[in-house]
């Protein structure tokens, strides 16, 4: 549910956002805990700022725009059909 709770934050906070996706997963290192992966969905760029403001100022470890769409969609997809959750959260949705 945190990572629902952040994106709607974050889509609510801008203009800018229109959909994400997201997945959930383990930590390799520590399996009690998980890190999210967002691919977020924008009519504009965001800065690193706006992006951590947006989601509640969690912490952001790595930001950055997608320069090849096929590479990220297989890094956040790697682990499905494991313990992972995911979704779609479209702007006036949830």
């Amino acid at each position: 549910m945190t990572a629902r709770n952040w994106i709607n934050k974050l889509i609510s906070s801008t203009y800018k956002v229109k959909n994400v996706f997201y997945v959930s997963e383990r930590d390799k290192g520590d399996h009690t805990n998980k890190h999210v992966h967002m691919l977020i969905d924008t009519n504009t760029g965001m800065t690193y700022k706006e992006i951590r403001f947006g989601l509640g100022n969690v912490s952001v470890g790595d930001y950055q725009p997608i320069y090849d769409k096929d590479e990220v969609c297989k890094y956040v997809v790697k682990h499905f059909g494991k313990d992972v959750d995911y979704d779609f959260v479209f702007k006036g949705k949830s």
